[in-house]
């Protein structure tokens, strides 16, 4: 028992320094790093691993540990506000630790996967809709990117586990959409529709990248490691 115990330690341990290793990683490239805040977050990729690895609750460890130990390491957080605070870091950090909790799709039949990849899809229009000029090619692009989530979301969600990572990263979304509709509105005034609309289109397109970098990466981390015999719980 001891030895499992000292065995699940190191491994979060193993964890927290690859989450720090691609975050400082990815700091060095400035095509990942939105201007206003927020960045392309490779180092989410740590915090699913260990997620699908240890069990979603030494994930949500694994990810608040990560946090606090870039701030030991320099990386202070920008403060507004303790509500702030939690939309912009713990809150995100705990949903992707979370993501091996995070999948009710096992048993859904094919119309709650119609469903759930209608939703998907339409989001996916309005993001590209919403942030580019209502051009024809926009529009276009628009549909072709709904058309691509609602075939890749239906297969997902009925073969995956990893979709778990979806939920967890709509759950990171909504947590920065508010952040920045009620906390970094500027003159638009918090809460306002004009605040609601920028939050909602820029916070869009990195945490959609995000998420797309981690559900390519993840399954095939999590298989080499299951091929090195590793066990994993989810």
């Amino acid at each position: 028992m001891k030895k499992d115990q000292t065995k699940t330690l190191a491994y979060m341990a193993l964890y927290v320094a690859l989450y720090v290793v691609l975050k400082y990683a990815g700091d060095l490239i400035p095509i990942l790093k939105m201007p206003n805040g927020g960045s392309i977050e490779l180092e989410l990729v740590a915090v699913f691993i260990a997620s699908y690895h240890l069990g979603w609750q030494k994930g949500i460890a694994v990810s608040l540990l990560s946090w606090l130990m870039t701030i030991l390491l320099g990386s202070m957080p920008y403060y507004v506000h303790p509500i702030q605070i939690f939309l912009d870091y713990a809150g995100p950090l705990m949903a992707c630790g979370a993501a091996s909790l995070l999948w009710p799709f096992r048993d859904l039949n094919a119309g709650g996967r119609n469903i759930l990849s209608v939703l998907l899809a339409a989001g996916a229009f309005l993001g590209i809709y919403l942030s580019f000029p209502h051009e024809f090619l926009y529009i276009i692009l628009a549909v072709l990117c709904a058309a691509v989530t609602f075939a890749f979301s239906y297969w997902y969600i009925k073969e995956k586990k990893e979709f778990g990572i979806v939920i967890s990263m709509l759950l990171k979304y909504l947590f920065t959409v508010l952040s920045g509709a009620y906390y970094w509105a500027g003159d638009a005034g918090a809460g306002s529709a004009a605040a609601w609309t920028f939050s909602i289109t820029y916070n869009l397109g990195y945490n959609l990248v995000t998420m797309i970098v981690c559900l390519v990466l993840v399954p095939v981390m999590i298989d080499r490691l299951r091929k090195m015999r590793v066990t994993f719980k989810y």
